[in-house]
């Protein structure tokens, strides 16, 4: 008897996320963090708890491919080839 696996939460497939970010794991992560405060931060007052894992959406995003490389152009750096989010940064979309 073949037992079906429940998951609790949405299926992602970290590679097809890493694949679609066009760099490599780093530029995924950058990508999917500064998606994730973003949804913090607008959500921070609703009472929807639409978003209750920011991450999780942000991950999601890329992976339907609603999020790519182009919003890394939004991410605001300290300095040109310094990789360190601005934490003060917004990021409009």
């Amino acid at each position: 008897m073949k037992h079906k696996i429940l998951s609790r939460g949405p299926e992602l497939d970290l590679q097809k996320c890493v694949s679609l970010c066009g760099g490599g794991r780093f530029d995924m992560v950058i990508l999917a963090s500064a998606r994730a405060r973003e949804i913090k931060r607008q959500n921070k007052d609703s009472d929807a708890r639409e978003h209750v894992f920011p991450i999780v959406t942000a991950l999601q995003e890329i992976q339907d491919g609603k999020l790519g490389i182009e919003y890394m152009k939004k991410i605001k750096f300290n300095e040109p080839n310094d990789r360190r989010v601005d934490r003060s940064a917004r990021y409009n979309r």
